[in-house]
């Protein structure tokens, strides 16, 4: 957004997650980079990258053979996103171990939120 806006930045706008020296944009960050990958891969979540965002999402919600896609996909790009700041400011590297913890732990805490007979069985799928 910041290179959108022609705002000048001291730091480099590659990707934080990976060594590729890509643009770090939405698509590249949460869909292709090979971190964001390995994190979908894990939840057996893929996708079609030559749709656009919706069609993305459709498609993979229409293929995910889990339950509650819509909250399993926000919860996996949040814990992205949390990734890639806590690289920035901790200098923690980014780790599949620590993003599915997170991910694990916030999931859990949010099945408190849905109806019993759902949380069951996001918690087995879990």
């Amino acid at each position: 957004m910041m290179n959108r806006r022609h705002c000048n930045r001291s730091d480099n706008s590659s990707c934080k997650l990976c060594l590729l020296n890509v643009l770090e944009d939405c698509d590249h960050l949460f869909f292709t980079c090979p971190f964001s990958v390995s994190c979908w891969g894990s939840l057996d979540i893929y996708w079609d990258m030559s749709m656009d965002i919706r069609d993305r999402v459709r498609a993979a919600k229409a293929s995910f053979s889990g339950p509650s896609f819509i909250m399993i996909f926000l919860c996996a790009a949040w814990h992205i996103w949390k990734q890639r700041n806590s690289f920035i400011f901790d200098r923690s590297p980014p780790s599949l171990s620590s993003w599915f913890a997170g991910f694990k732990q916030e999931l859990f805490l949010l099945s408190h939120r849905i109806k019993e007979n759902h949380r069951s069985i996001l918690l087995a799928w879990l």
